[in-house]
């Protein structure tokens, strides 16, 4: 039994950039060791887009809204959904059905989201388990509205039906434990942990009740058993007295009376029988058709419990293991050199951000100093032609009525 992964980020403006990096590898990561560079190849784009500049193409959408005014410096520009599943479910997948995982994943959020808000959906084979990055601009009643559309319902109602649309298109993936609302954002690898350690704790809780329910059920499969019996006994009684034939004496005009009363009775006490012999047939048969049911189902119950149980091996051995990798990761983190070395990449990612928002900024006056220069000389161009028009005109007129003059004069002489 596999889970869906579905998490749900929101990125400002400034954020684009780095998800850009991390998205299409354009700067290989040292802060994520599961990132295998040799099989960056293998990762794919499923999204079409005239650009695969982030920035440029949510600006774009931006643009296209008309907003009547200024977007805030805090909204959220970029919204993204990570979808995958365990290691065990894509295992079992070919690299076609792998692709058709992601693809259908992808016609279920570009219609959840709107497809002119998409803006990529990359597949990464490169890291432990292959996972797609599903980025859209947050667009709800004609402005930015990541709120609106990411609310406590509507993410469970994805977290539901998503799962459901894959079932139907022939994947064996059940509904993922969503994550609570405010934790703190994790990386992948610890997602898929809680991910499987919830899912042992309900596993655990599911063997639980079905443990109860067959219990209950042989116990009634039992009580069946000695009810059939003791309805049986009844039958084979109802027979031997059925078998049992009185004699009646024969009639005389002294003995009329008593034997007709005797003869009344023997009749009276085989009619009886009989209605009770139909009576225990029909139990008969209703109760072994029940208790044929029963049986049945107990069956059922003891093969789910069976699968239950070796899911829940399964589990225990993935999450003792992840429970060693992660404790190796601490301790490895808790050396003293290794915080400080930690503490200096946080500061010099803070001062890249810093820079590239100036550089992206200075890109920006740039552009707009060579669009005004641009302007001016159109500007200067239009009123040169203008100039010249005017100058031809004047030329033309003048030429004209010195043309009326000659004339004139001609008459004159």
């Amino acid at each position: 039994m596999s889970f869906l992964v579905l998490h749900m980020d929101k990125f400002k403006k400034e954020a684009v950039r780095g998800i850009q990096n991390h998205n299409t590898r354009e700067r290989r990561s040292h802060s994520n060791p599961d990132i295998d560079s040799a099989r960056s190849s293998s990762n794919y784009e499923l999204h079409d887009s005239a650009s695969r500049n982030y920035a440029e193409a949510v600006q774009n959408r931006i643009d296209d809204l008309l907003l009547t005014k200024a977007v805030r410096k805090d909204a959220v520009h970029l919204c993204g959904l990570i979808v995958s599943s365990d290691s065990a479910f894509f295992k079992n997948l070919s690299p076609e059905d792998t692709k058709r995982f992601f693809k259908d994943s992808k016609a279920f959020l570009t219609k959840f989201v709107g497809k002119e808000n998409v803006i990529s959906a990359m597949v990464h084979m490169d890291e432990k388990t292959p996972h797609m990055h599903f980025l859209h601009v947050p667009v709800k009643g004609g402005r930015l509205n990541a709120k609106g559309i990411y609310t406590r319902e509507s993410l469970k109602s994805l977290q539901t039906e998503l799962p459901k649309f894959l079932q139907s298109k022939g994947f064996d993936i059940q509904r993922g434990i969503e994550q609570e609302p405010g934790s703190k954002k994790i990386h992948l690898p610890t997602r898929e942990f809680k991910q499987q350690r919830n899912a042992l704790d309900s596993l655990k809780q599911d063997v639980q009740t079905v443990s109860a329910e067959l219990e209950e059920g042989k116990k009634r499969e039992v009580e069946l058993r000695e009810r059939l019996q003791s309805y049986e006994q009844q039958a084979q009684e109802a027979d031997k007295i059925l078998k049992t034939q009185h004699s009646i004496p024969d009639a005389s005009m002294f003995n009329f009376k008593s034997v007709l009363e005797k003869a009344q009775h023997i009749i009276e006490q085989q009619k009886i029988s009989m209605v009770g012999r139909v009576v225990l047939e029909n139990r008969n048969i209703a109760l072994q058709y029940n208790l044929r049911e029963q049986t049945e189902k107990n069956e059922r119950l003891e093969a789910e419990q069976k699968r239950s149980n070796e899911t829940i091996g399964e589990l225990r051995t993935s999450l003792e293991k992840q429970c060693a990798e992660m404790d190796e990761v601490q301790k490895f983190l808790r050396q003293p050199k290794i915080s400080i070395l930690h503490a200096d990449f946080i500061q010099q990612e803070q001062q890249r951000a810093v820079r590239e928002a100036e550089e992206q900024k200075a890109r920006e006056r740039e552009q707009q100093e060579r669009e005004e220069r641009e302007r001016q000389r159109e500007e200067q161009e239009r009123q040169k032609a203008e100039a010249l028009e005017r100058q031809r005109e004047e030329e033309m007129r003048l030429a004209r009525a010195a043309e009326r003059a000659r004339r004139g004069m001609g008459m004159g002489r």
